[in-house]
Parts: structure tokens; sequence; C-alpha cells
């Protein structure tokens, strides 16, 4: 039988770049009250996945992964989905602003985004439990 993951079993590592900038548009946007920042699978192609970011109410599904800094009195919360968890158990998550070139936004790197380009879904060993036939 095939473990579930839990919130345990997903290492992230948020940049302080990234936790400054959630931590800025929480206290900032009341629209954002009671969200959490949430990271999920946006589409996958030749090259891979990609991912999608931004905030929403927890789910029943949810792993939840709770992160505090102290040094700038923040609880971060971030939510995966079983999915996008299944699949990106080892990332980083980076905030890039280039005023230069007009760039902005939170960029994931998985590590291991190598894994999962072409037609890797076809191997049955690479698909998440609930999804084999």
């Amino acid at each position: 039988m095939e473990k579930t993951l839990t919130a345990s079993d997903i290492k992230l590592f948020v940049t302080d770049s990234a936790v400054r900038q959630i931590q800025v548009m929480q206290e900032n946007d009341y629209t954002l009250e009671g969200l959490s920042f949430r990271i999920k699978i946006g589409g996958k192609g030749c090259e891979g996945f990609t991912y999608d970011t931004g905030f929403s109410e927890l789910h029943a599904d949810d792993l939840v992964i709770k992160q505090d800094y102290p040094l700038i009195n923040f609880e971060l919360t971030v939510l995966i989905d079983p999915f996008t968890a299944f699949y990106t158990q080892e990332a980083t998550l980076d905030y890039l602003l280039d005023t230069t070139n007009n760039e902005e936004g939170f960029i994931l790197t998985n590590a291991a985004d190598g894994q999962h380009r072409g037609k890797f879904f076809k191997d049955e060993s690479r698909l998440p439990p609930w999804a084999k036939k």
C-alpha cells in the first residue's frame, strides 16, 4: 500500500524575497484576509509542469505547510493540493522583481522537474496512487 503524503514530506524552501512579498501582500490587501498562499500545478507541457501561485481558502484535502519567521513577526501558511504535493515534494519558492525588464512574480523551482518532461505519465510507476488503473 502506498504511503499518503503529509505536510512533513514536503521540503519547501521559501526565499526571503518570497516571504517578504507574501507578508506585504497579506498585511496590505484586505481582500486576502482569511486566505493562505497556494502553490499548484497549473499545466503540463513538453518541458514539464507550469505552476500557479495565489491566495485561496483551505480545501479539505490540502496539505498545510506552516513556517514561522520570528525576525519579521510572520507565520507563513502555504497550501498544496495532493496532486501538486505528489509531484512537487522538494521545491524552492522565490519572488522575482526585475524593474529593468518589467518582470515580477513568484517562481517555483521543482527539484524533480527533469523527471516530468515529455510523456512521463505513460509509465504507471510515476503516477500518484489514486491515478493508477
